[in-house]
């Protein structure tokens, strides 16, 4: 199949939710901008947000690690009764509804296996590979979409879902196996067609629904010298039919580009869809290291050093593209610890010194040549947009401050208007903001261990508030109280934070539910 253009007569996620407390969250990162902010959030404060009041209400235990991040859907009516539910989607490849408000109702209201996991190799990343990426629910059929690594009589398959939320029951005649074939000549093309190889492909960022379309990115289980050939693939599906409607190769006469963004799904407007690439081959049709808008009429940018990026694997699509309400913008930052805003019409393509970006600045130390583990990594950003007073961007790279940068004039304020030095590990913090409009802005953060480098297990992690105005004051953290220990922490999982509670993904094999005692 040869790449198809997507038309964009409608976004069917709104990028901002509606205003009342019980905000539903559809979608990862919360909505299709992907700025993860509730700002419709009335209960949690930074004046009630403290070690004496709020801390760990309780815990939902599932049959393996969760890397998705959960989704949580208000008043809807499970077995009869109406109630509010978060989902929580496993390694296992097992999907659970979990009442989230009771304390007390630990059993599931459903759950559902999707077929045996993967026995993934890389043991101290994940024992197996089920479901890595977070799904998405389209409220307007009660539909959750969710990818799921299969492996059947020794062959490994990602199947795409269509799950009823109020049982879990398949829909659309689901599920469906993921393939695709574009024309190329990368060095594993045959007869100049190139096709996906789902052995060497990982999905990770979330799910993007969009203009009646699920959107699925893929990107490299591996990546050095001595892997296998691989790319990056975004698949687009019909929400109705499960059919593939839309393919788009990183790499067609190349190698690499496997979009992963830290687990942040493609971000979408009227004009097309907006996503991050990795490491890999540059021009004569291949997208390493840029950023794409693919839609009724595709636009790029690449970093004008995306050679060094590549060579050092400091990619840029370890970010992904904020869409930042209100403007024309978007934001991204990667590994190198640089930070660009791109006007959404015109990307900038290709130019000497960035000239194509709006802005572009190193918001953190400039990557050392001689060690890898040198980077002050962005991975995860926040925003505030305030109607009233000064609107916010939040970024904290690993091994720097938790940052607040201001917006003046459409462009950021390249001091930043309030920092906290305080230490953490790999990957950096995994940013959240809440906030009721304008006001009771708080920052929530998921860290791991200041001693922690990404080797190794997944050690005990930290969840932060911090106060949105001014982020040197931290409000509360799950150290502060032993009874509040999150557990394994879950890399890339952005916590979920709505109507009063603050829901945690862990490795724990255990969803950590946070709120007001």
């Amino acid at each position: 199949m040869s790449s198809k253009k997507v038309s964009f007569l409608g976004i069917l996620l709104a990028a901002c939710p509606a205003a009342f407390s019980q905000v539903p969250i559809y979608t990862g990162q919360y909505n299709v901008s992907r700025t993860s902010a509730n700002l419709s959030e009335t209960i949690l404060t930074p004046s009630n947000v403290s070690s004496t009041t709020f801390g760990l209400l309780f815990s939902r235990s599932v049959d393996a690690q969760i890397w998705a991040q959960p989704l949580y859907v208000p008043s809807i009516t499970i077995n009869g009764k109406t109630q509010n539910v978060v989902y929580v989607a496993t390694m296992n490849n097992s999907v659970y509804a979990f009442d989230a408000d009771n304390p007390a109702a630990s059993a599931p209201l459903w759950s559902v296996n999707l077929g045996p996991a993967f026995p993934f190799s890389l043991a101290q990343l994940f024992p197996m590979l089920g479901i890595l990426s977070t799904p998405v629910i389209d409220p307007s059929t009660g539909t959750m979409y969710v990818v799921a690594a299969t492996y059947t009589n020794s062959v490994l398959n990602y199947m795409l879902h269509a799950l009823d939320v109020t049982s879990g029951a398949e829909k659309f005649h689901g599920p469906v196996k993921i393939q695709a074939s574009i024309s190329g000549t990368a060095p594993d093309a045959v007869k100049g067609v190139v096709t996906f190889n789902p052995v060497v492909e990982l999905q990770r960022p979330a799910l993007l629904l969009a203009s009646g379309a699920v959107f699925i990115g893929f990107g490299s289980v591996q990546e050095g010298p001595g892997t296998p050939t691989y790319h990056g693939w975004l698949l687009g599906y019909n929400a109705a039919t499960l059919a593939l409607s839309f393919a788009f190769n990183t790499s067609p006469n190349g190698n690499g580009g496997g979009i992963w963004m830290s687990g942040i799904g493609p971000s979408a407007d009227s004009n097309g869809i907006y996503f991050a690439i990795g490491n890999g081959d540059v021009g004569n049709g291949n997208s390493g290291d840029s950023v794409i808008r693919t839609g009724a009429t595709d636009g790029y940018f690449t970093p004008s050093d995306f050679y060094v990026l590549n060579y050092y694997d400091w990619d840029l699509g370890a970010g992904a593209p904020v869409l930042i309400p209100g403007t024309n913008l978007l934001a991204i930052g990667g590994k190198t610890g640089a930070l660009y805003l791109l006007n959404r019409t015109n990307p900038g393509q290709y130019q000497a010194g960035d000239a194509g970006a709006v802005q572009a600045f190193q918001e953190s130390p400039v990557c050392s040549a001689e060690a890898y583990d040198a980077c002050y990594e962005i991975h995860h950003l926040t925003l505030w947009p305030r109607a009233q007073g000064t609107s916010y961007l939040y970024l904290w790279a690993w091994q720097d401050s938790l940052k607040a940068y201001a917006f003046s004039k459409g462009l950021l304020n390249t001091t930043p208007a309030s920092l906290n030095a305080m230490p953490m590990g790999y990957p950096g913090g995994i940013l959240a903001l809440s906030a009721n409009g304008s006001t009771n802005g708080i920052v929530w953060a998921v860290t791991s261990p200041p001693s922690y480098t990404g080797a190794g297990a997944y050690p005990a992690g930290i969840l932060h508030a911090f106060d949105a105005t001014n982020v040197a004051t931290e409000l509360w953290n799950s150290t502060m109280n032993s009874s509040d220990a999150l557990g394994s922490f879950t890399k890339f999982a952005v916590p979920v934070v709505t109507n009063g509670k603050v829901y945690v993904a862990t490795t724990a094999n255990a969803l950590r539910v946070y709120g007001l005692h």
